[in-house]
């Protein structure tokens, strides 16, 4: 933890180097908050809160808008508040540990919230070390915290867990970069030699020089016969003795498994002589001596290129597929269009509320459904056999079939949106609440036949207590689901106010710019379900607490 004292400190002094032209700062997640700030301080009528504030706070200091130098300072006061804050917890926490003090645990996990936090304010830049820093402070909390004695609570398996994904995010990402996102061997180069012009390449092809020539594809395809020649007569090309290849597999494997970079361009075409024609693969011309043209695309793009096997592709961790957390937060502190009037976590925030209002109707009528046939199945073996079996199989129909036909039965709107979500919501709660309410010990039962009891009795003084646990592990699963479920019905629904047609809208787009905003929306998407799930948990502590201290 020593370590990660000098660490921190050290982001407290990187944090206070950053002066108000420092693109570290000014290119920062408050940095372009500021930014923003500064614009809706100019306008008249802002819509937004945020906006409001700012148009208040310039009116207030007399200078007409916001002083974008004194909005910085703050957010370098921000940065090097939060470097503090890791600062004095770690060391808070040796202290504890040393003392013996129950609290050190908790202490390290307030410091790897606050060192998390940098990673989504800090920007990512190759001449800055913060976010080094920042990693290698949060690898060492993580370690100190894994080896700290006693016991770990939720919320700290929760935080560390979450700290180990910003941690692998990050360090993933820095990796791939550096590898230049593919991981590679290498691999045998062409054997080829150049020649001044197309002529002398396939001159010195026929009389036996080279075994094949790769050129442009356009240039040779009105001199050379193709291979298979279909319609096509060698008597009206300049070298009836040549073909050029139009039929054969141009991926390249090295070992028999390992795909060949660069791969070979569409634009290339491989000729050969008559006695070479029933060549099928790349794999066996780049055994062969090639002749190309000097200068030419072939040579410089490809013949020249260093061959390589790839081991491992890592595009999916650039910025495109995988953006920085800092750029995450930057979406949602910016607004959707340039210069608009709403953040984007304004406009997902109202989404979300939306999407979770239909969610919410779709769990209920689906757990209502889910419970009443359980209950119904659990009490008539008959309607088990007979409608459990359709059950199930409703369960292997894609929703993507489903959802159109529910908004054409239903109507476009929210009700065909809840009914969506309570298709995926009702199925866990009906198998939960038939096994629950048969999970009562068969002598249990007995005793309560024995006391002349009825099904009424019996359901809620034995079956249900005994179901409760199993009816809240389905609850809770099915709360995550609802929000997918209305989230996959909006769609076909052409309802603009969720985050259905959010996520669709930046996906649609997949660009350095819509990226983060698509990742900020299943962010929010995700929260919105982690919520749910933290609801029924808490009633779950409330209900099966109750029963249990009866």
């Amino acid at each position: 933890m020593i370590l990660a004292v000098v660490l921190s400190l050290m982001l407290v002094l990187r944090a206070q180097a950053y002066t108000l032209e420092s693109p570290e700062l000014i290119d920062s997640t408050l940095g372009e908050l500021a930014a923003w700030m500064v614009n809706q301080s100019q306008e008249d009528a802002p819509e937004s809160w945020l906006g409001q504030y700012a148009r208040s706070w310039a009116q207030q200091s007399q200078a007409g808008t916001l002083d974008e130098a004194v909005l910085l300072s703050r957010a370098q006061q921000v940065l090097v508040l939060l470097g503090l804050v890791v600062t004095a917890l770690t060391i808070g926490s040796l202290a504890g540990l040393i003392a013996g003090a129950g609290w050190a645990g908790n202490g390290l996990v307030a410091a790897l919230v606050a060192a998390d936090v940098l990673l989504f304010l800090v920007p990512v830049s190759m001449a800055d070390q913060t976010i080094s820093l920042t990693l290698s402070a949060i690898f060492i909390l993580v370690l100190a915290y894994i080896v700290l004695p006693g016991p770990i609570t939720r919320v700290q398996s929760f935080v560390l867990v979450l700290s180990v994904i910003f941690l692998g995010w990050e360090s993933g990402k820095g990796l791939a970069a550096s590898l230049d996102y593919q991981i590679t061997l290498p691999a045998p180069a062409w054997d080829y030699e150049t020649y001044p012009s197309l002529d002398a390449a396939l001159n010195a092809l026929q009389v036996g020089e080279t075994q094949a020539v790769i050129v442009d594809r356009n240039v040779v395809r009105d001199l050379v016969p193709p291979a298979p020649l279909e319609n096509a007569d060698p008597a009206d090309y300049a070298y009836p003795e040549l073909r050029y290849l139009t039929d054969f597999e141009t991926d390249q494997q090295a070992l028999g498994v390992l795909p060949v970079i660069p791969e070979f361009p569409g634009r290339l075409a491989v000729v050969v002589t008559v006695a070479n024609a029933g060549l099928g693969s790349l794999d066996v011309v780049s055994s062969l001596h090639i002749g190309t043209v000097a200068g030419e695309f072939a040579e410089a793009r490809y013949l020249a290129v260093a061959r390589r096997a790839q081991l491992a592709d890592l595009k999916i961790l650039n910025d495109v597929n995988l953006p920085h957390l800092q750029n995450i937060a930057e979406a949602l502190l910016q607004p959707a269009r340039r210069n608009g009037p709403l953040l984007l976590i304004r406009i997902l925030s109202d989404a979300a509320l939306h999407t979770w209002g239909e969610a919410i109707l779709g769990f209920a009528f689906g757990a209502t459904l889910g419970f009443a046939l359980g209950t119904l199945f659990a009490h008539f073996i008959p309607m088990e056999r007979g409608l459990l079996p359709y059950v199930v199989a409703s369960q292997t129909v894609p929703i993507l079939a489903i959802a159109p036909m529910v908004v054409i039965w239903l109507g476009a709107g929210s009700l065909a949106v809840a009914v969506i979500s309570a298709y995926l919501t009702f199925f866990p709660v009906t198998i939960n609440t038939l096994r629950g309410l048969r999970a009562p010990h068969p002598n249990t039962m007995e005793l309560m036949r024995s006391y002349a009891a009825s099904r009424w009795e019996t359901m809620w003084k034995v079956r249900f207590p005994a179901a409760l646990p199993y009816i809240f592990t389905a609850l809770k699963v099915s709360a995550t689901a609802s929000v997918v479920g209305a989230i996959i019905g909006e769609l076909p629904s052409s309802i603009r106010d969720g985050l259905g047609r959010a996520i669709l809208d930046f996906s649609s787009d997949y660009s350095l710019v819509s990226t983060p905003k698509l990742w900020a929306a299943i962010l929010v998407a995700a929260s919105i379900g982690m919520f749910s799930f933290l609801i029924v948990s808490l009633v779950e502590y409330l209900v099966v607490g109750r029963y249990a201290r009866k």
